[in-house]
């Protein structure tokens, strides 16, 4: 349809073309209001409820299941599961259900019952026991962190209950570091060579211990922990082997010319040369002020 209007002198001309007017094509146009009404069409549904308060849980059709961990997709349970198992104290008279992600020496303590223990990380051998049961002790402790028995005598029975977790039932005795130290895989235990000392003039040098607030003579031969713990001091330590830093203390000086280590895992050079020690492998080869509780310093190098 040819749409015209008049001008002022009377003559008609064509109106102007819709694109003109909305610049806007047609087909532009015809898609916008498609759209608009697809719009409509969702508002209308919603007022009417057909898409729901937003309130329903699951997958929208078409979705996947969403899979919780749980299960696997084949229905088996996943792999972790914690089991328990009766740990029998021989000396102790005593059974524990112990899980399997609970080391037997928590296990025990929980329990009040009194075991030997010292360093608590697998280093110290304190807390050597031996499974008495027949088969293969392997499968029924493992650990995780050993650092002290051989694989011949995991074999023969031998156990670190700090690190140890069950696998199994199995009877326990406690007790056996010097048993398990003199184990040989022959099956007999060996007699430790004599030893004897070299001669050497013990020294006494004056330690003052300053959290403490006390001055004590320490023998050359005996570490700095023992001499203050045999005051009934209270200092911080843990696996008394050198490795854990928990007794870290500083001297007032060169630590590696006024202590001598023996048998120190945890400290560096440099560490040793800023004056920090391990009190627990430490002995005094001079006079000197010690300051305890620096682990936290120590680590700062």
């Amino acid at each position: 349809m040819d749409r015209r209007h008049a001008t002022d002198d009377g003559e008609e001309e064509p109106a102007a073309d819709s694109t003109e007017e909305t610049g806007l094509d047609s087909n532009l146009r015809r898609r916008l209001l498609t759209s608009t009404a697809s719009v409509g069409a969702l508002a209308t549904a919603g007022c009417l409820g057909i898409l729901g308060d937003g309130s329903e849980t699951g997958p929208r059709p078409g979705e996947p299941t969403p899979y919780d961990g749980t299960e696997t997709p084949d229905g088996t349970t996943t792999p972790g599961t914690v089991e328990a198992f009766d740990v029998e104290f021989l000396k102790e008279e005593t059974t524990l259900s112990i899980g399997s992600d609970t080391a037997v020496l928590d296990a025990a303590l929980d329990a009040d019952l009194d075991i030997p223990y010292q360093c608590q990380i697998g280093v110290c051998g304190q807390c050597t026991s031996k499974i008495t049961n027949d088969g293969d002790p392997t499968e029924l402790v493992e650990h995780d962190g050993n650092q002290y028995l051989s694989d011949a005598q995991i074999e023969a029975g031998y156990m670190l209950t700090c690190v140890g977790y069950p696998r199994s039932d199995f009877s326990l005795e406690t007790g056996v570091k010097d048993e398990a130290d003199s184990y040989s895989p022959g099956g007999e235990t060996e007699t430790p060579p004599e030893t004897t000392t070299t001669p050497g003039e013990i020294e006494t040098h004056s330690i003052e211990y300053v959290e403490q607030g006390g001055t004590i003579d320490v023998a050359s031969d005996e570490a700095l922990l023992d001499a203050g713990l045999d005051e009934d001091w209270d200092m911080p330590y843990q696996c008394q082997v050198g490795v854990c830093g928990q007794c870290t203390s500083k001297v007032d000086g060169d630590g590696s010319e006024l202590v001598e280590h023996d048998g120190n895992q945890y400290l560096s050079d440099e560490q040793i040369q800023e004056g920090y020690v391990l009190t627990c492998v430490g002995y005094p080869r001079d006079d000197f002020s010690l300051t305890t509780g620096k682990k936290d310093e120590a680590d700062q190098i």
